[in-house]
C-alpha cells in the first residue's frame, strides 16, 4: 500500500528510475557513510531507551560517574540519555516509555527495551561535515509491519537527546529509530588543551581524533596558539564555528539517515527494503523544521509522513501568504531566526518588565537598566522605566509576538538571550571562532564572569552537559569588548553606555548583521538565503503540532505562515494539518508559574503520531487542522496539582466549528 501511494503518480520511466534507487539505498554502502561501533543492550542491566536505568529514575537525579574527570563512553552515553521528567505533567501516569498511551496501563518493564545501537557518521572525506547517525534496532523489531522512524534531534543537542521525549514511541511500535544531529550537535573543541569530542562522547586530544573528531575547529597548531595567546581559555562549538552553514542541509541530513537506517537494516535481513517499510519523518523545534525541509526535498519517496512539533522552519519571502488571528492579519511567510532573535534580543529584557506575574522575572536583573540604555540609544522614547517596559512589549507585539507568548519572556530570556543569537550569526555567516564577531567569545567563566580554564570533570563530561552550545557547566558567551576586560555577557557592561544592561552594544551589533549592508551582513543574510523553504510538501500527509505560548518559536513566525505558504504550493491536494494548542509553550517547562498555566506539548506530538501511525497503517482519517483548548491545572505556584486528561483534551477528527482552522487561497484564519 505504501509503495502504491509513492509510485503512482510516476510515469513507466520515472517508475523504473525510483524502483532502483529504492532498491540502491537499501543494499549500496553510501560513500559518504563511515560506520562506527554497535553496542548491544540485554533490556535489564542497559537498555535502549533508559541506559539500564528505567523509565521511573527520570523523575530523580542524573545518575553518577565512578570517576566524574574519566567517564566511561558508557556513563557518557548514559548521563546523555537521562532526562529530567515531571510527573506532576503526566510523565509516567499519561505518557512516557512505560506507559501504554491507549490505556493508561504500565508496560511492566519500566520502559527497557532491549536491541542494538550502531554509530555512525556522514562525511565528504574531509572530515569538517561529520553528521553524527545513531540507529537504535529494538531486539523485537517487527517484520510483519517493517517501520523505521527518522528523528533530527532536537536543538543543537545530542543524538540521545529525544529518545526520553519521543524517540521510544518508535521502538514502543517495534519500529527501528535511526537520529542524526543534522551537523549541528554537540560537539566541542577545548581549544586550550586542544581536545575534542569522539563520536561517543569521551574528549581526546585533537591530533588522536584526526578526521573522525565530533568536531574540530579549523585552524592549525600555529594559529591556535596565537589566538590563545591573546585570547585564553576559549572555545569553539561545532554549531557556531564548523563554518558549513548545516542548516542548509538538514532535510538532506534526514534522507542520509534514512538510508543509512536501510543499508543496516538490510545488512541484517535482505527484505528489509524502502518498498516493504513504513517510514516517519518526526522532531521537535530544530529537529521539527529539519522534517519539513526534508519533506520538501523527497524526491525519491524515501518518507510516507511527517509529524513536526514546534518547528523551527524558515521560508522564503512571498506576500501571496496571509494568517488571519482575531482582529489580527499579517501578510508574508513570517520571519528568519535571526531576525526576530535578533529584535528580541534588544527588547524582550526590558519587555519583561512590563509583565505582570510574569514567571522568573528575578532572573533578569539588569532589566531596568537595559530599558535606560534602550532609550540613550533612540531605540524607545519614553522617558520612565515604566513607558520604557510597556513600549518595548508593544514593540514585541507590533514585530509578531502574541500577547500568549508574555508568559515565556523572562525564561527565554534567561536560558538563551545573545547564546543563540551568536551562534546562529557565526554559523550562517560561516564564521571562525578567531572572528570574534560582535566582540562574543566563549569561555568557561568564574563567578565574577572572568574567562577560566574549563575545569576537568567539566571538560570531561562536556558531551552530556551541553545542549550544543552555550550555556554549558561553566561554558557562556563572553563579551569581549566589557570596559574592563572579557567578561561573561550576562554580567558585562557595555562600552558605550558603561551600565551592566546585557551588553546592549553587543545586541545592537548582531541586528546590524541582520539587517545591516556591511560585508559580514551580507555573509549572515547570504547563509540565511541558502536554506529558506518552500512549504512545498508534494502531497506527503504531514502534521505539524505548535503551542500558541511558544516564546522560542512563536507561531507567529513559523507554523502559521508555513501552513499558508504550503497551501499555495501544494493546493487543495495536501495533505498537512495543523494542530495548535493553548496554554503550550516551547520548553515544557514545569517550573513555578509554568507548572500552574502551561501543559505539555510533548503528549499532543506522541498523539499525532498515534494518528499518522493510524491513517498509514489503517487507512484512518487525518484529524482536520483545529486549536486545542486545554485547561492549566491551576493551584499555586510550583504546587500545581497534577495533570488529568481532563485537562489535555484530545485531538478531535471532528472538532467544533469555532476550533477548526481553516486554509484557503493561501490564508490561514486561526479561532480566537
Amino acid at each position: 500500500m505504501i509503495q502504491l501511494r509513492c509510485l503512482k503518480p510516476l510515469g513507466l520511466a520515472s517508475l523504473l528510475v525510483a524502483t532502483s534507487l529504492v532498491a540502491a539505498q537499501a543494499q549500496d554502502k553510501p560513500s559518504w557513510l563511515h560506520e562506527g561501533a554497535t553496542l548491544h543492550t540485554d533490556g535489564q542491566s542497559n537498555d535502549l531507551v533508559t541506559a539500564g536505568l528505567g523509565a521511573d529514575a527520570m523523575t530523580s537525579k542524573p545518575p553518577p560517574y565512578a570517576d566524574p574527570e574519566h567517564p566511561t563512553a558508557a556513563e557518557l552515553r548514559r548521563a546523555s540519555i537521562f532526562a529530567r521528567r515531571s510527573v506532576g505533567q503526566g510523565y509516567g501516569r499519561l505518557f512516557g516509555p512505560a506507559v501504554d498511551q491507549e490505556t493508561g496501563k504500565q508496560f511492566g518493564d519500566n520502559g527497557k527495551i532491549a536491541g542494538d545501537e550502531i554509530l555512525a557518521f556522514e562525511d565528504d572525506g574531509s572530515g569538517k561535515q561529520n553528521v553524527a547517525m545513531l540507529l537504535q534496532i529494538p531486539q523485537n523489531l517487527s517484520t510483519e509491519r517493517r517501520c523505521l522512524i527518522a528523528i533530527p534531534v532536537t536543538g543543537s543537542s545530542s543524538l540521545y537527546r529525544d529518545i526520553v521525549d519521543h524517540g521510544y514511541w518508535g521502538l514502543r511500535h517495534r519500529c527501528a529509530v535511526v537520529y542524526t544531529d543534522k551537523g549541528h550537535g554537540n560537539g566541542f573543541h577545548l581549544l586550550e588543551p586542544n581536545t575534542v569530542n569522539e563520536l561517543d562522547g569521551r574528549m581526546v586530544p585533537a591530533s588522536e581524533a584526526g578526521k573522525s573528531a565530533h568536531f574540530r575547529a579549523d585552524l592549525d597548531d600555529a594559529a591556535r596558539q596565537e589566538f590563545l595567546a591573546k585570547w585564553p581559555h576559549r572555545v569553539a562549538f561545532k554549531a557556531a564555528h564548523s563554518k558549513q552553514n548545516p542548516e542548509r542541509d538538514w532535510g538532506v541530513n534526514v534522507l542520509h539517515a534514512v538510508q543509512f537506517a536501510f543499508f543496516e537494516l538490510a545488512k541484517r535481513d535482505p527484505s528489509f527494503t524502502r518498498d516493504k517499510t513504513i517510514v516517519i519523518a518526526t522532531g521537535s523545534s530544530n529537529g521539527g523544521g529539519a522534517v519539513l525541509y526534508a519533506a520538501e526535498k523527497d524526491t525519491s519517496h524515501l518518507l510516507d509522513g511527517v509529524v513536526a512539533r514546534e518547528p523551527q522552519v524558515q521560508l522564503k519571502p512571498d506576500d501571496r501568504a496571509v494568517v488571519k488571528y482575531g482582529s489580527v492579519e499579517r501578510r508574508g511567510t513570517g520571519r528568519t531566526l535571526l531576525d526576530y532573535f535578533s529584535f528580541g534580543n534588544l527588547y524582550q529584557p526590558c519587555a519583561v518588565l512590563a509583565v505582570a506575574d510574569i514567571p522568573l522575572k528575578d532572573r533578569v536583573p539588569y532589566a531596568a537598566n537595559r530599558c535606560q540604555s534602550l532609550h540613550d540609544k533612540g531605540l524607545l522614547k519614553a522617558d520612565t522605566v515604566e513607558g520604557q517596559a510597556k513600549e518595548s512589549l508593544e514593540r514585541m507585539h507590533a514585530y509578531g509576538w502574541d500577547p500568549e507568548t508574555d508568559i515565556g519572556h523572562a525564561f527565554g530570556y534567561f536560558v538563551a538571550p545573545d547564546a543563540t543569537a551568536t551562534k546562529y550569526i557565526n554559523n550562517h555567516g560561516r564564521f571562525d571562532v578567531r572572528d570574534r564577531i560582535c566582540g562574543y567569545s566563549y569561555a568557561a567563566t568564574n563567578p565574577e564572569g572572568r574567562p577560566i580554564a574549563v575545569p576537568a570533570a567539566q571538560a570531561a563530561q562536556n558531551f552530556a552537559i551541553a545542549p550544543g552550545g552555550a550555556p554549558a557547566g561553566l561554558i557562556d558567551v563572553v563579551n569581549d569588548n566589557d570596559p574592563t576586560g572579557p567578561r561573561r555577557s550576562w554580567l558585562s557592561a557595555s562600552p558605550s553606555t558603561g551600565r551592566q544592561d546585557f551588553n546592549l552594544d553587543g545586541a545592537m551589533c548582531i541586528r546590524d548583521l541582520v539587517v545591516g549592508k556591511s560585508a559580514e551582513a551580507q555573509r549572515v543574510q547570504a547563509g540565511v538565503n541558502e536554506f529558506v523553504g518552500s512549504a512545498k510538501l508534494n502531497n506527503l500527509p504531514t502534521i505539524i503540532v505548535h503551542g500558541r505560548s511558544d516564546d522560542r518559536v512563536p507561531v507567529s513566525f513559523s507554523s502559521r505562515p508555513f501552513v499558508a505558504l504550503n497551501n499555495l504550493t501544494d493546493g487543495a491536494a495536501s495533505q498537512l494539518r495543523y494542530i495548535e494548542v493553548t496554554n503550550a509553550e516551547h520548553f515544557g517547562t514545569d517550573l513555578p508559574g509554568f507548572d500552574t498555566r502551561m501543559v505539555p506539548l510533548v503528549l499532543y506530538h506522541l498523539r499525532a503520531l498515534d494518528l499518522m501511525w493510524a491513517h498509514l497503517t489503517e487507512k484512518g482519517n487525518l484529524p482536520p487542522s483545529q486549536v486545542v483548548r486545554t485547561t492549566p491545572r491551576g493551584g499555586e505556584a510550583g504546587k500545581a496539582p497534577p495533570l488529568t486528561l481532563s485537562n489535555v483534551p484530545p485531538i478531535s477528527m471532528t472538532p467544533a466549528e469555532g476550533d477548526v482552522i481553516s486554509v484557503k487561497n493561501g490564508t490561514v484564519t486561526i479561532p480566537n
